[in-house]
């Protein structure tokens, strides 16, 4: 039997911090969706890079399947190549591969890899240039910060890193948050935990009479925009609260002249009352969806998100490389 030969290109989890300046130039260039800078972070990632190894696909290898989240950090047109190489390297450890949160050119190109797509969400975007809580678009927020202004709550960007009180009231408000919801203790790549990446993220936080109720960690997209990532509030917070720290964040990189924020990935949100996709799931699916949002309250995070009504918006979709998905692969 002839031995299995590496990937070329391909960078593991035990030489990834070597990479970092090369990846940060990656993201920075072609940096286009939420949540691809989570490969900076402890969970172990696996690259693979483009020849000139200017932009990469990332993945995660687990025992039964392979996970990359969201699109290729590369040019549209280089997308192409780099699945393949990604599907090529899936049959070769002869696992079944599943990308998550892709946008329209990785589904195009998984479908001509021959994989199977399913519409999961959009992801929404802001035009930072543009961006007020003026006029009706955005009344609700508006309406809700003025609310939180009048109880005498306060809007400021936090350095829980130099300030040891930022550090301590935003650790207390996370564990809160956390302890609330059961479904929010998680160890997943997609873990909300603001010490991580902090050398690239912002902090924008709500004071209180008692301290920190609020806050909002910000990671960048690219060198052009930043993604409102995880949002986080004590319990007793008011109405207002978490909107301010929102609005904050984004007048701040409004007036640094950035060109966009990203509100992340929005689980199964339709743009608009009679939107549609053709790769929809159907009755079946549709009760799988209602299973998982009452499990993760998918409805609420969505109506708040949607606050901030986008300028832009992108449907995202999971691809599989296998038709038939096993149980333990779907565990």
């Amino acid at each position: 039997m002839s031995e299995k030969k590496p990937e070329p290109g391909l960078t593991g989890p035990e030489t990834l911090l070597d990479d970092r300046t090369m990846i940060l130039a990656a993201l920075a260039l072609h940096g286009c969706e939420a949540g691809q800078y989570n490969v900076l972070g402890p969970d172990p990632w696996q690259l693979l890079w483009s020849a000139d190894r200017g932009s990469f696909v990332a993945f995660l290898e687990g025992r039964k399947c392979l996970l990359s989240w969201r699109s290729p950090v590369a040019r549209a047109i280089d997308q192409p190549d780099l699945l393949a190489r990604l599907v090529a390297h899936a049959n070769n450890v002869d696992k079944p591969l599943f990308l998550i949160e892709v946008g329209e050119h990785a589904r195009a190109a998984g479908v001509e890899l021959g994989m199977t797509p399913i519409w999961t969400g959009t992801e929404s975007f802001l035009d930072l240039p543009a961006w007020s809580v003026r006029g009706g678009r955005r009344q609700k927020v508006r309406w809700a910060r003025s609310h939180a202004a009048k109880l005498g709550l306060r809007w400021r960007e936090a350095f829980p890193f130099v300030d040891a009180g930022d550090c301590d009231g935003m650790q207390r408000v996370e564990r809160q948050w956390k302890e609330d919801r059961h479904e929010r203790r998680t160890d997943s790549f997609l873990r909300t935990s603001f010490n991580v990446l902090a050398d690239i993220r912002r902090y924008f936080v709500c004071d209180g009479p008692g301290g920190i109720l609020a806050f909002v960690t910000c990671t960048p997209v690219s060198h052009e925009g930043w993604y409102l990532q995880d949002i986080v509030r004590s319990p007793e917070a008011p109405l207002g609260a978490l909107e301010g720290a929102m609005s904050l964040a984004l007048d701040t990189f409004r007036d640094e002249e950035f060109a966009f924020a990203s509100n992340g990935p929005l689980p199964f949100w339709r743009p608009h009352d009679h939107w549609s996709d053709p790769h929809e799931l159907g009755a079946i699916g549709n009760g799988v969806i209602k299973f998982f949002d009452r499990q993760y309250r998918f409805a609420g995070i969505n109506q708040f998100r949607s606050k901030f009504e986008p300028d832009r918006t992108i449907p995202l979709y999971v691809l599989r490389s296998r038709r038939l998905v096993t149980p333990n692969v779907a565990r």
